[in-house]
């Protein structure tokens, strides 16, 4: 192979690795005893498609043309910059010979995208192979939805929205203090149609639904030969339903960082439900009130949610990790357990007909929902409270 003929743009770590492939073949006449090739199952593609293990790296190397495989690497790009769960791009290689020869053919160009293979990710083809159940159907269509949600609320039409072009994975987050968990999320793998727009319309929207509805209906024709009953009405209902709540929670988070100033990562980590997002302005406003009482005139809301932010919730946060209230809920985190106690607290006031107080709202919560042993959450509580003292104000009524 003359390397004269190459056209190289891949990221710099992985050019030792990649650049005495046979970049001069089509991928199907690659030699398996020169190159250590991976049998991975994969899904449907209209591309060829392979997997190699290099000496520190796998990739997934798909064939394709030279306009392709550009504006498909700047896509996959620009999608991880939105935030997008995508492949991540490690360039792309064309062979020519006499590429810049005024005689050339253009069309005559072997052209190849290479992307970082996705280890313990699952395509659809294989995960619908197996005998699911609905619950896990459930949580990858919730992801698929999730993700669509993501490109719609971040003005990315898809285009060719499939499940043959997604690819799911157990992912590990770790939350704000620290504590591990696992999710499932959908990665877009093919982002050959994905157009960056300055507004999705909703026609576009519609297109990008009807094209995942549809690819849910061609699951029964790859299962038709198993015995796997399926029908999938109840499933693209339950995609519809999960992607109005992700894309609604992503406007309301979107207006409620528009309106406080407050940045919701930074804060509070990450925001799963609308009812949190409610919590939190109904508490910032009370606060706001407050201040402005003090100061006997107005205080606007991004003033307030700053203070709140400072002098109520990051200590009162601060103060359940130093008594280690989380181990009495281990499954949740300090923006949940906090609006859960806040609840708790408007809830009990409302059976009582009176402000019942921070102090026994928290006791009263934590005797509720924890199960460990009364006398030790008594113990832990009575020492907390006496700590919030020093943050709440009189007025907050501890």
């Amino acid at each position: 192979m003359n390397k004269k003929n190459l056209v190289i743009n891949i990221l710099p770590e992985y050019y030792q690795e990649l650049i005495d492939l046979s970049w001069d073949k089509p991928l199907e006449q690659w030699n398996s005893k020169q190159i250590n090739f991976l049998e991975i199952r994969k899904g449907i593609s209209k591309h060829t498609v392979r997997f190699i293990r290099t000496k520190s790296f796998s990739f997934a190397i798909k064939q394709t043309n030279p306009i392709n495989a550009y504006f498909e690497n700047e896509s996959l790009i620009r999608l991880l910059q939105n935030g997008i769960h995508a492949l991540i791009p490690v360039g792309y290689i064309f062979y020519k010979q006499n590429l810049f020869m005024k005689d050339s053919d253009p069309d005559n160009v072997l052209a190849f995208l290479i992307t970082i293979l996705e280890e313990k990710s699952i395509p659809h083809s294989i995960l619908f192979g197996w005998d699911f159940n609905k619950q896990n159907r459930k949580l990858i269509f919730e992801a698929s939805a999730e993700l669509l949600a993501n490109l719609h609320f971040n003005n990315i039409f898809w285009g060719d929205a499939s499940l043959s072009n997604i690819l799911v994975k157990f992912i590990k987050i770790k939350d704000e203090n620290g504590r591990a968990s696992t999710e499932l999320k959908a990665f877009l793998a093919d982002a050959e149609t994905v157009s960056f727009l300055k507004n999705i319309s909703d026609e576009q929207k519609r297109i990008d639904f009807d094209s995942f509805k549809n690819s849910i209906d061609e699951i029964i024709l790859t299962l038709s030969d198993k015995d796997f009953l399926y029908s999938p009405e109840d499933d693209k209902k339950y995609f519809v339903e999960s992607y109005l709540k992700h894309f609604s929670l992503l406007q309301k988070t979107n207006q409620f960082e528009e309106t406080t100033g407050l940045k919701v990562k930074k804060h509070f980590y990450k925001i799963t439900d609308q009812n949190s997002i409610d919590s939190i302005i109904k508490q910032i406003e009370e606060h706001k009130w407050y201040m402005s009482e003090n100061a006997k005139k107005e205080i606007d809301i991004k003033t307030a949610a700053e203070d709140w932010i400072k002098n109520i919730y990051e200590p009162t946060i601060n103060e359940f990790n130093d008594f280690k209230i989380f181990d009495l809920f281990p499954k949740t985190n300090s923006l949940k357990l906090y609006v859960d106690i806040m609840a708790h607290k408007y809830y009990i006031s409302l059976e009582q007909k009176k402000d019942v107080g921070i102090s026994y709202a928290i006791k009263s919560y934590c005797e509720k929902y924890s199960n460990q042993e009364q006398s030790a959450i008594t113990k832990l509580v009575d020492n907390l409270i006496k700590r919030l003292a020093k943050i709440f104000p009189q007025s907050y009524s501890m």
